[in-house]
């Protein structure tokens, strides 16, 4: 079974539906659209993985600061080694926010590309929201992360010719 769009939340109102985190997703034949948001003025990132952890895991960090949104498609190597800047961007920024308190941003990307940093979305795959801690806005460095990233609990199984 094909799941071509789906969410992932961490600690959610259940009054306000409100959640302190929170992934989207939705694909079509072509692309995939990621919506990941926060209660936080850090950064964020999704993760996309073959497994449930960090090593060899393709990711998009972005912050919106001062009015603009920063994102960047990067690769994690090996385990507590900050993720790198991936030579091809392959990603396209929708949209950022930053209103009371909360951080959102919506951007696209390539079901499959030609980046041997990329990780296909074409199959099973892992994702995991993470919220940073600082960032620098003129070096685009980050700190690591201030809590444990929430991740899918089982492969998110994606089809793109039934999206």
């Amino acid at each position: 079974m094909s799941l071509c769009n789906g969410k992932l939340t961490a600690n959610c109102n259940i009054l306000t539906q409100v959640c302190d985190r929170e992934l989207s997703w939705k694909a079509t034949k072509n692309e995939i659209k990621f919506v990941m948001s926060a209660k936080t003025d850090k950064w964020l990132a999704v993760g996309i993985s073959k497994d449930q952890l960090m090593p060899f895991t393709d990711t998009y960090v972005g912050w919106t600061a001062t009015g603009a949104t920063y994102l960047s498609d990067r690769y994690i190597g090996k385990y507590r080694i900050a993720p790198t800047l991936d030579k091809d961007q392959n990603l396209f920024v929708v949209n950022g926010s930053y209103i009371n308190g909360h951080s959102s941003i919506e951007f696209q990307r390539p079901i499959v590309t030609n980046d041997a940093n990329d990780i296909s979305i074409d199959g099973c795959r892992y994702f995991f929201l993470a919220v940073g801690g600082t960032f620098n806005s003129v070096t685009k460095e980050i700190d690591k992360h201030i809590s444990r990233p929430i991740v899918t609990p089982q492969a998110i199984c994606i089809n793109p010719s039934t999206c």
